[in-house]
């Protein structure tokens, strides 16, 4: 990482919001669930948890947040504990939505 999650805040000045891109999967193995293959965007503030990333992610596509997981390009899968500060992701970053299968290793 380059910087802290303080430094990283830091840098973006007064205006913490970032637009993070969401690329969703083409899934349609639960039809509750808008798995299109589109592309979603969720406006955070930088020090919000993948998690609270998650939970937006939920009110627009209606999946739980216990079936998803994010994944960036570089960094691999993001734990929902840390901030997207923490991972230095600023605004226009693409993440891969992944569904997450139940019972494989």
């Amino acid at each position: 990482f380059d910087h802290s999650s303080a430094d990283f805040a830091e840098s973006l000045g007064a205006n913490r919001t970032v637009t993070v891109r969401v690329k969703c999967p083409l899934d349609d193995s639960n039809a509750a669930w808008s798995l299109l293959g589109q592309e979603v965007s969720v406006e955070v503030d930088c020090m919000s948890t993948i998690k609270e990333v998650k939970s937006r992610l939920k009110a627009q596509l209606g999946m739980p947040e216990n079936k998803q997981q994010l994944k960036h390009s570089r960094l691999g899968f993001l734990k929902d504990a840390l901030s997207l500060a923490h991972f230095n992701v600023s605004s226009g970053t693409l993440l891969d939505l992944v569904v997450r299968a139940r019972g494989r290793r």
